[in-house]
């Protein structure tokens, strides 16, 4: 099938990465999931933190390396944070409840969901964060499916327009199409050229990953 939305940015320093992080806390809802990906150190468990902050969450987060699962729930809705790092293989998935917490009544946030695409559900929001030489980051969003298309559209216009004086500020913008970003197939993308923003597209095209449950 053809694939969803993309929606690049780059940010200079963690806090702009938490800023970034945050300002998508408002839009989520029950059910939602959020694949993380990226190499170690990258920023993924900071970039749960500064979502955590968006929904109110007082408790500190912390990487889940060792617990595989994480919830934090004095926030609007339940924060779901899995680490599947340390997982072989997918049947292990059974043992830590991951299949009934992706459909509950909260938010999931999934570091290394990439190693067990079939486990995945059939439409999330994959979150793919990169080192870049001068020690920033680019944030790289694919939607897949039409709840995570609706997600990433109200996000990505919202981030740009209150972070547009911050230091998370380098030229988000919106591609149509993109293949998702587990199979590495993503042409690289250029966040700096400010012209691109200018002819921000959605496209209603859908993505095919992971198995077949519920389209939220």
């Amino acid at each position: 099938m053809a694939n969803g939305l993309t929606y690049a940015r780059k940010t200079d320093s963690t806090e702009s990465t938490k800023q970034l992080a945050e300002t998508l806390a408002p839009y989520l809802h029950p059910g939602d999931v959020v694949v993380l990906s990226g190499d170690l150190g990258a920023g993924k468990t900071q970039f749960v933190q500064g979502v955590a902050a968006g929904l109110g969450v007082s408790a500190q987060v912390t990487s889940p390396t060792f617990n595989i699962l994480l919830e934090y729930h004095d926030g609007r809705i339940p924060l779901y944070h899995f680490d599947l790092y340390r997982l072989d293989d997918a049947d292990e998935l059974e043992n830590t409840g991951y299949y009934d917490v992706i459909d509950a009544d909260g938010v999931s946030f999934i570091e290394w969901g990439e190693k067990f695409p079939g486990a995945l559900p059939y439409g999330y929001l994959e979150v793919r964060i990169l080192v870049t030489p001068e020690g920033g980051r680019r944030i790289i969003a694919h939607a897949l499916g039409n709840r995570a298309r609706q997600l990433l559209t109200v996000w990505a216009n919202d981030s740009k327009a209150r972070l547009s004086k911050t230091t998370a500020n380098a030229g988000g913008f919106i591609l149509p199409g993109g293949a998702p970003m587990t199979t590495g197939s993503i042409p690289p993308i250029r966040v700096e050229d400010a012209s691109v923003s200018a002819g921000e597209t959605a496209s209603d095209t859908d993505g095919d990953a992971g198995r077949a449950s519920r389209d939220a």
